[in-house]
């Protein structure tokens, strides 16, 4: 089995009891714990109006966590290009990777609530060739110094410099949920729990397919590489793991719905039935993260170590805190993984 790596997945979301600003320091001392244990990542997820998320401008977020992280790779998971002007998308992007000193990981996707888009003077109903017409514009220009709209049918300005280099040479990119996308612009693709063969496949026939296409985001020496998101919860007895588990799911669950409420202003009733349906999926994947990954530490590294066995995941990121969990429980979770699991998972 390849030697696998551990990151923090985190919407930022509200926890009942607990102010704003100690949240949000909360989360960046429990940023540094992971750095210190190892971890290879944190990716930080975007919304707007509601407390799925309270810090939504990542970049800011990630900002502060690279003045306190050294090794760890930061960033946002994902950035919802349709509701950015991409100039300002490259240039927050360039500035964060110098804070970083390279460590930035940039994920990217289209936005699943129409509000928000319509919040941002953007439309649901064109994220999708509004993401792409955005992307191409973002790989133009880490290519070229220079930021134009000269293939773009969304925006319109003159070709301006690139002021701000990224510091890396290579941006990695990821995309969540979708191999075919991932693998077509040569992204890393997020998964939600453990990847089916199926799945892996398509990934990484895609990837090999689109080399040498225009919008292309890998570096030279880039390949296929996934990573799955889990609900974790350890405890010494099964029991209080998965009531913290479900505490996690069930909050998830909630504010992931009350997300869309919003909803109703800008769309129909026979498109909310359309726009409601991936949430249904997304519910499923927090039942079955449940099952995976609330447990003692015994039963988390054979559970674990069972779906990395095959070699498609390269990554595992622990949604940490999450939902009703309480700040105390994610840090107790995550103690016990890097003290009893990670070193099972990761010995050679």
């Amino acid at each position: 089995m390849p030697v696998p790596t551990f990151g923090l997945f985190d919407h930022i979301e509200g926890i009942p009891g607990t102010p704003t600003h100690r949240l949000l320091k909360d989360r960046l001392e429990l940023f540094r714990t992971a750095d210190q244990a190892g971890f290879a990542s944190i990716h930080l997820a975007e919304h707007h109006g509601s407390d799925l998320s309270l810090a939504p401008n990542q970049d800011l977020v990630v900002a502060a966590a690279s003045q306190i992280t050294s090794s760890i790779r930061l960033g946002p998971m994902v950035k919802l290009l349709p509701m950015h002007h991409p100039v300002q998308l490259i240039e927050d992007m360039c500035v964060v990777d110098q804070l970083t000193e390279g460590r930035l990981d940039y994920g990217v996707g289209r936005g699943a609530v129409p509000a928000e888009h319509a919040w941002h003077g953007s439309d649901h109903r064109d994220a999708k060739e509004r993401f792409v017409d955005t992307l191409g514009i973002i790989a133009d220009a880490l290519r070229t110094g220079e930021i134009s709209s000269e293939q773009s049918r969304y925006h319109d300005f003159p070709t301006m410099p690139m002021s701000t280099k990224p510091f890396q040479e290579h941006i990695p990119f990821w995309y969540p949920g979708n191999p075919e996308t991932a693998g077509r612009y040569g992204m890393s693709l997020m998964w939600p729990g453990p990847i089916s063969p199926a799945a892996y496949e398509l990934y990484v026939e895609s990837w090999e397919k689109h080399k040498g296409d225009r919008i292309r985001l890998e570096g030279p020496d880039a390949r296929p590489q996934v990573a799955c998101s889990m609900l974790l919860a350890i405890a010494e007895r099964e029991e209080d793991a998965v009531a913290v588990a479900r505490r996690g799911a069930d909050g998830l669950g909630r504010r992931t719905t009350s997300a869309h409420r919003f909803d109703h202003t800008v769309i129909s009733e026979d498109e909310r039935a359309e726009v409601m349906a991936p949430l249904g999926k997304i519910l499923a994947g927090l039942e079955m993260s449940i099952g995976l990954g609330a447990g003692t530490p015994a039963q988390i590294a054979e559970r674990f170590a069972g779906f990395l066995e095959p070699g498609m995941v390269d990554r595992v990121v622990l949604m940490l805190p999450t939902g009703d969990m309480t700040m105390d429980e994610a840090r107790r979770s995550l103690d016990l993984f890097v003290e009893h699991v990670q070193p099972q998972l990761q010995q050679a």
